[in-house]
């Protein structure tokens, strides 16, 4: 039996100096290629509609899309396309944002380079891979901020770290798939329970608990 063809993978990220350090670790491995590459989500569709390829690794924070939105949208066109999502952030909340729009990995740049190729083979076999980096197996998603803020739902912490991101409130509903007057709902359940009446308030707050970085 001859050895199985090179997996096709495509990267998507915004910055060239990204995509050339992962091509090179990604062109050692001999059952591995890359097929193309696109720096935002325009490039992205056009490559959708000319290009084969097995596996795509997608930065979330693209110029002209939201990532989360993006995810959903290209397993709407190919429901088995497997996805890792690459993200300059890491955390539970994050990755459970990632997973819930349908990616099969998660990878910090913070990360070790061992892990994109980790999260490869794992996505490769039909498993998952979540980044360990603050993400230990058996986390809840959003237990690391309800255990700062125990009286947010789980549902409320996503709309206050999409808040904090600086996210309107349709492009949050937009993002975790839910009506725009359940997100304003939420936020004002939120803003009622930690004192706030305004979005930058909501986003110190997040910068100071080290939810987000600071811009």
């Amino acid at each position: 039996m001859g050895s199985m063809p090179p997996l096709k993978i495509v990267l998507v990220d915004d910055h060239p100096i990204v995509r050339a350090g992962f091509r090179q670790l990604l062109d050692l491995e001999s059952d591995l290629t890359v097929t193309a590459e696109a720096g935002n989500a325009k490039e992205l569709a056009a490559l959708m509609l000319t290009t084969p390829f097995d596996l795509l690794i997608l930065d979330l924070s693209l110029p002209d899309g939201d990532g989360l939105v993006m995810i959903r949208h290209l397993l709407a066109q190919r429901p088995n396309l497997p996805i890792i999502v690459l993200s300059m952030h890491s955390g539970p909340l994050y990755m459970h944002e990632a997973r819930t729009a349908g990616a099969r990995g998660f990878v910090s740049k913070s990360s070790h380079p061992d892990e994109i190729l980790l999260a490869i083979q794992a996505v490769r076999r039909g498993d998952t891979y979540f980044d360990e980096d603050g993400h230990a197996d058996g986390e809840e998603p959003g237990e690391a901020l309800l255990a700062r803020v125990p009286q947010l739902t789980q549902r409320e912490a996503q709309v206050l770290l999409l808040l904090a991101r600086g996210h309107s409130v349709a492009r949050v509903a937009s993002t975790i798939g839910i009506n725009p007057k359940t997100a304003y709902a939420h936020r004002a359940s939120i803003y009622n329970k930690l004192g706030f009446s305004t979005d930058i308030a909501l986003r110190r707050f997040a910068i100071q608990n080290g939810l987000i970085e600071p811009d």
